[in-house]
């Protein structure tokens, strides 16, 4: 139903104009002749069973021809078609044609079930291939994976358009971006952590992840082996069993939740298949996979496989590693109208890192990360392929559990008497002091524990010749850790500034959501055109929280619509053409992780006596602690508007797709700054003579003056903002049969905006009289950049079947690759005083002599745009089959030739060294 309110509509001639032709374009299909006929059907996969989207498919007799393409439920629909009979034609690339002579006289329903036709298999596109549906996506089969030779789901990633091939890169996380240029402050990863993955439909969670150690920084170990907030590591992930991907990258439907930026969906191998076998080496990393799909007797399909690899970060350095285990079985069985699905999966990784104990200072310094999840799915599905309204009914229940560590060993070597506190607790206490030489042993015990479940009903039905396809649902999800979290000892700590005390993960709450979503996809006929359109809405509700949050309570909406406008097929030189065009446009919503809800308690030391005596025995350390709560109960989700055109023409099975797409949030996760005041004092211990004292000092003796400071502390807030814009296009040409080479053409400009959406505060760290002055300011700007991006991708790929070969060269154009930071005007909208008093920033502030410091001066030359001249890279693979196609030898090679040219900045050179990286595999179907 739609409704308009107009409440010009007496004085305003288009409102009236609007609503007469919203009354015609969904009545007037109504209004037919009654002696026609309605004919549908659906279209699979004789084999596997799978649905067949995008079928090309057409009706004719001597006097009328219809075409029409089956929807992502392999369905198509003919309305008011005349009695008689006619030929049904239905095409699909890498599959038989299938032609069938029908006699129509009333309603009718068929199934087509196509066989693949083993001749032309190879043809099948070798790179992604855009989708012509209502929304922006790239379908990658598993023939372009096998040409691809992947070591990780990292590696398919330069299919889509904008992405660009690169060498494989274990020693730190692999995070996916999608429609961005990319920037390396975390205070942006929300854009990775927004990309939802579906592995055969249930998505992979990683919002339990608190795996980290505190206090590392840049140049540590962990500080590039740190997950959190980023989304899926896509080392983990393992292609060898992937059949297919889907990377959504526009407006996707309310059935899919938690996600900003896109969606991944995964579908595994299913089905009869021989023994694979695969083996793998390059550069940097060796790789083994095998896996079987066997059928019994009674209809059970059973798929396993296992897949093992082992990088070295630097192949010249045995000490720094990462492996990779993966295993699968997959259950499955269909009776009649009902599916079912169980699917088992283990899957590992192990990081690893040390020093060379020949370099080390006495002690081996050493980091080893390991990951262990057990997961099991369950899927039910109802397909009522003769009932009216209920077409479908899915329930889908998972479970993951993770066994996470961290075991850090570090040598300390300190040059000065270093105190450190002791104790949990807030308050004045004694401290120690640290050993000039000791060894720290750092322990982070993570137990991640997800639990999902969707139901979902698919409902069809027509009104008036206007063709619904409806879904309704609901889907729970819970997030725990069980983890004993960061143990150590506090008397020998990894860092001795730590701020930090353990704290067990097992005591913080289960995080709980609900969401419902409703959506109804349209198919309207007008005249020769056809129109769709999918609209709905899905809610998001918090739950298990406490009320102190601002989410307590709370519902988020997501409204989603897309369209699509597709022309009749047309003859063009005795050719056929295809012309469509679409645009959607949707909020996507992303809850904020565990550790963004709920951070660790942040400690602050304040020295009151440090009273150093040559005798241990006569030494004191006084110190006053300050428990500090970073929570911050006024986060929310992070949520994202996008909106995106799209022109979509085939002609000749030639195939173009380009796209302008926008995206902003304005709530993106970062971390911010909050300012507080710290009162202590400050003892005397002058007057003590060292020889004679027989005892500690007595606090309770000693003069004191009272001291206060003014810090600053990190917190979650939602105070990133994220603009995208681009235009993406994609060309796929046929086959040129005098070459044996089909050409495709992918690339992007890409404008990426990052900055902050809040005011930031800083401390002013001038020394005035040699102490530091005590005010914190509140800064309009901070650290903000404006990127861009042209590129295109150039992919010629060859089969020569009597030969047994296929090759394929990449050549890759960056045209533009530019960046720019954001002006900062560095004059502080307030300042807070020692008092923890709040002062607005005036024009009489600049001439205090102290005030005056908290204005930044900024040279303008940072903020000058720079770009990188164009840049070229040519990268080949090749595969060729042996024995009837049982064994197949693959080879790829990326940068075999390239152009860098150097280039001035700054008054300084700089020039890129691009070196070849190579790898061979080998397969083996048996």
């Amino acid at each position: 139903m739609i409704i308009i309110k107009c409440t010009w509509i007496k004085n305003n001639r288009l409102c009236r104009l609007f609503i007469l032709f919203s009354f015609i374009l969904f009545t007037l299909p109504g209004f037919g002749q009654k002696n026609t006929c309605h004919l549908q059907g659906t279209v699979q996969d004789k084999e596997s069973k799978e649905v067949l989207e995008f079928t090309t498919v057409s009706l004719k007799n001597d006097t009328i021809q219809l075409n029409t393409v089956s929807d992502k439920n392999g369905r198509f629909s003919f309305r008011n078609i005349k009695p008689g009979t006619y030929t049904l034609s239905l095409s699909f690339i890498g599959y038989l044609p299938l032609h069938r002579t029908i006699s129509i006289h009333r309603d009718t329903t068929l199934s087509f079930h196509m066989q693949i036709d083993t001749i032309t298999l190879q043809d099948i596109i070798v790179t992604a291939s855009e989708s012509r549906g209502l929304t922006s996506s790239s379908k990658i089969n598993r023939e372009a994976m096998n040409l691809l030779q992947p070591s990780s789901f990292t590696d398919i990633l330069s299919l889509l358009p904008g992405g660009m091939t690169k060498d494989p890169s274990l020693g730190s996380v692999n995070k996916i971006r999608l429609r961005e240029v990319g920037v390396s402050s975390s205070d942006y990863d929300v854009t990775s952590l927004g990309v939802s993955f579906l592995i055969d439909g249930i998505p992979l969670s990683t919002d339990a992840n608190m795996q980290q150690i505190p206090g590392s920084y840049q140049g540590e170990y962990d500080y590039n082996r740190n997950s959190i907030g980023k989304g899926v590591d896509t080392r983990t992930l393992s292609t060898d069993f992937i059949q297919s991907v889907e990377v959504i990258r526009g407006i996707p439907s309310v059935e899919y939740g938690e996600l900003t930026s896109g969606l991944v969906k995964i579908t595994r191998k299913a089905g009869v298949h021989p023994w694979e076998i695969r083996l793998k080496a390059d550069a940097g990393s060796k790789l083994v996979y095998a896996g079987k799909g066997l059928a019994t007797r009674n209809g059970w399909t059973i798929n396993f496989g296992i897949d093992y690899m082992d990088s070295k970060i630097d192949p010249r350095n045995n000490l720094e590693t990462f492996k990779r285990l993966t295993g699968s079985v997959r259950i499955g069985r269909t009776w009649n109208i009902l599916t079912w699905n169980l699917n088992a999966d283990y899957g590992s990784s192990f990081d690893n890192a040390k020093n060379d104990p020949e370099l080390s200072y006495k002690k081996i310094d050493k980091y080893k990360s390991t990951y262990n999840r057990v997961a099991l799915a369950n899927s039910l599905y109802w397909n009522f392929t003769n009932n009216r309204l209920l077409k479908s009914l899915s329930l889908s229940a998972a479970i993951d559990y993770s066994k996470d560590q961290i075991k850090r060993t570090k040598y300390i070597s300190l040059d000065k008497d270093t105190p450190i506190p002791d104790n949990t607790e807030e308050g004045e206490h004694d401290g120690i002091f640290l050993p000039y030489r000791y060894t720290a042993h750092l322990k982070v015990d993570g137990q991640p524990l997800n639990a999902y479940s969707k139901a979902m009903g698919e409902l069809g039905f027509n009104i008036s010749g206007v063709e619904n396809a409806m879904k309704i649902g609901a889907e729970w999800r819970m997030n725990k850790n069980l983890g004993k979290g960061q143990v150590y000892d506090l008397t020998r700590p990894l860092y001795p500034s730590m701020k930090a005390r353990p704290r067990p993960y097992d005591d913080i709450p289960a995080e709980h959501t609900l969401a419902f979503f409703i959506e109804d996809r349209i198919t309207v006929p007008v005249g020769t055109h056809n129109f769709q359109a999918a609209g709905g809405v899905r809610t998001l509700t918090p739950l298990n929280i406490d009320k102190e949050y601002k989410i307590n309570g709370k519902t988020y909406f997501d409204p989603r619509v897309n369209l699509l406008w597709k022309f009749p097929t047309t003859y063009l030189f005795n050719r056929i053409l295809n012309i469509q065009l679409a645009g959607g446009i949707g909020w996507n919503t992303k809850m904020p992780v565990m550790t963004q809800l709920y951070p660790d308690t942040r400690y602050v030391d304040l020295t009151q006596l440090n009273y150093y005596h040559t005798n241990e025995e006569y030494r004191r350390l006084n110190m006053m602690t300050y428990k500090v709560d970073i929570t911050n109960f006024k986060l929310e989700p992070a949520r994202n508007r996008k909106w995106e055109v799209r022109f979509d023409f085939d002609y000749s099975q030639n195939n173009f797709s380009m796209t302008y797409f926008r995206e902003k949030m304005t709530s993106g996760f970062r971390t911010s700054s909050f300012w507080r005041t710290f009162d202590y004092k400050k003892y005397d211990a002058s007057a003590l003579d060292p020889g004679s004292i027989q005892t500690p000092p007595d606090i309770n003796t000693l003069p004191y003056s009272t001291d206060t400071v003014i810090y600053t502390f990190g917190q979650t807030t939602n105070g990133s903002m994220i603009i995208k814009e681009g235009i993406e296009y994609h060309y796929t040409s046929k086959r040129i049969e005098s070459i044996r080479t089909k050409i495709t053409i992918n690339g992007a400009w890409f404008k990426s905006t990052y900055h902050n959406s809040h005011p930031v505060y800083r401390n002013e760290s001038t020394l005035i009289n040699g102490a530091q002055i005590k005010y914190v300011a509140l800064y309009p700007d901070d650290d903000g950049y404006i990127k861009q991006q042209f590129n295109t991708n150039f992919a010629f790929d060859t089969y020569i079947r009597p030969l047994g070969l296929s090759f394929a060269t990449f050549v890759q154009c960056l045209w533009i690759s530019s960046q720019q930071s954001k002006w900062k005007s560095g004059t502080p909208l307030k300042y807070v005083s020692i008092d923890g008093i709040e002062h607005d920033f005036t024009a009489d502030n600049l001439s205090d002599p102290v005030l005056q410091y908290l204005v930044k001066q900024y040279n303008k030359e940072l903020f000058i745009k720079r770009t990188d001249p164009i840049s070229i890279s040519v990268h080949f693979k090749a595969t060729k089959k042996f024995m009837r196609d049982k064994i197949n030898l693959s080879l790829f090679v990326n940068n075999i030739l390239d152009y860098n040219p150097d280039y001035k900045e700054n008054n300084l050179s700089v020039r890129h060294y691009v070196t070849p990286y190579f790898g061979m595999e080998l397969n083996l179907n048996l």
